[in-house]
């Protein structure tokens, strides 16, 4: 069990826990989708550089209207917006009333949960969810490293990789690192990685400042990018996990660590990003499950850091100029509109008429996507009539490209309200 201190910045989206349990491996874990090649209410989100965690008992809603729907299935669908790593292993732990951490079981799914992807989780083995909460850890590098560990052997291996990566003598090496926020207690570290076409630049520390000398100004030795990496998300408390909802939590944001920097960082990974000060988070949304029989039901969900308010709209094929159709206007941490919407029929939105979805701000179109990949990026094959589905908004400013080895394009997953 380790101690809550060594889980900076990970903050309950409601309540607190109350019981702590042994390691279970974990049921029902379904992983859903693969990375795409781009990759109203407030929602509770929490996590580093000040994200707040949801207020109350429960993650808030839509638009400030009451969760009033009747409860039906309990089920969470996890999806991955970490900008920083193209995959990441998930691993969860439970936290007791005194703040000690138990890592459970092993990792969710055996493959790494790609940028974008999704994984659906109903149960997990020996926990309660009415008692108790749960803590999504994300790990990311050379997943290899901890093929076949369970996740708490699966961590340490991550934060012994990260603390020994700075290399001695740097002023980032294990005995003086700072704590990055947003997950556990290990070195970041101070060299700079070129981040769109930028030059490398140090993070502070020994070598020079953003904004002041150039790099390799320090006389101590460069830190180097680590194999592995591992965060603390914001913890769901107990009794979310059972009331009736169909949550989604979408971890966002950027790990940060060694050479993690570049001149667009904030753009790509939110305000106050450094590779010292990571702004890896979540946002958790409760679905409408409203629906028509002859009517997609359809909710969006704004998870960018990076991003204001943004319109989604579906779009037909060029050489068409018509407007297409609006879905949702939605700002950070918001799933919109609630009720879930269900003007659109299948036909309408055009999914299997090429058309594709247009993100939009101020009537300018930042990105887009074909219905197909967004599908895809959530594990589905097609839209329904009598269905309802959430669009996933992600990553960095909706505008830029992704930066090999950096940073991940933005991205839209589908998601079904009710996974089969």
């Amino acid at each position: 069990m380790a101690a809550r201190g060594l889980w900076l910045g990970s903050l309950l989206f409601a309540g607190v826990f109350v019981a702590c349990v042994t390691n279970h491996d974990a049921l029902e874990k379904k992983p859903t989708g693969h990375a795409g090649s781009s990759a109203g209410g407030t929602a509770g989100h929490a996590g580093a550089s000040g994200h707040l965690g949801g207020s109350g008992g429960e993650a808030a809603n839509a638009g400030g209207h009451a969760d009033d729907e009747p409860p039906g299935e309990s089920v969470l669908t996890i999806v991955n917006g970490v900008v920083d790593a193209p995959g990441v292993a998930l691993c969860l732990a439970t936290v007791d009333a005194d703040g000690n951490v138990t890592p459970i079981g092993s990792p969710l799914s055996d493959v790494p949960l790609e940028y974008g992807a999704s994984l659906v989780l109903r149960e997990v083995k020996g926990v309660d969810f009415a008692i108790d909460g749960l803590e999504p850890i994300v790990i990311a590098g050379d997943l290899a490293l901890i093929g076949g560990l369970d996740c708490e052997a699966a961590i340490e291996r991550a934060r012994s990789e990260e603390a020994q990566s700075v290399g001695a003598g740097s002023d980032f090496d294990a005995a003086g690192a700072a704590g990055v926020g947003g997950g556990i207690n290990i070195p970041a570290g101070n060299g700079g990685s070129a981040g769109e076409g930028g030059a490398s630049v140090a993070e502070g520390g020994g070598g020079a400042g953003e904004g002041g000398a150039s790099a390799g100004a320090s006389s101590a030795p460069p830190a180097v990018r680590s194999a592995l990496r591992v965060r603390g998300l914001p913890a769901i408390a107990a009794g979310t996990l059972n009331a009736g909802r169909s949550l989604v939590f979408v971890a966002n944001g950027c790990m940060g660590g060694a050479t993690y920097s570049g001149k667009a960082a904030e753009e790509y990974c939110g305000a106050g990003y450094t590779a010292r000060a990571p702004t890896v988070s979540a946002i958790l949304v409760s679905l409408s499950r409203q629906g028509s029989p002859d009517h997609v039901a359809l909710q969006a969900v704004h998870a960018s850091l990076a991003n204001a308010q943004m319109e989604l709209r579906s779009r037909p094929p060029f050489p068409s100029m018509a407007a297409g159709l609006s879905i949702a206007s939605v700002q950070l941490g918001q799933v919109a509109p609630r009720p879930a919407s269900v003007q659109n029929t299948l036909f309408d939105l055009g999914s299997a008429r090429q058309f594709y979805l247009s993100v939009e701000s101020q009537g300018n179109s930042l990105f887009s996507q074909t219905w197909a990949s967004v599908l895809a990026q959530g594990g589905l094959s097609e839209l329904k009539n009598g269905y309802g589905y959430a669009l996933i908004l992600n990553g960095p400013r909706a505008d830029l490209k992704a930066v090999p080895n950096l940073w991940n394009a933005a991205t839209l997953t589908a998601v079904a309200v009710d996974p089969e």
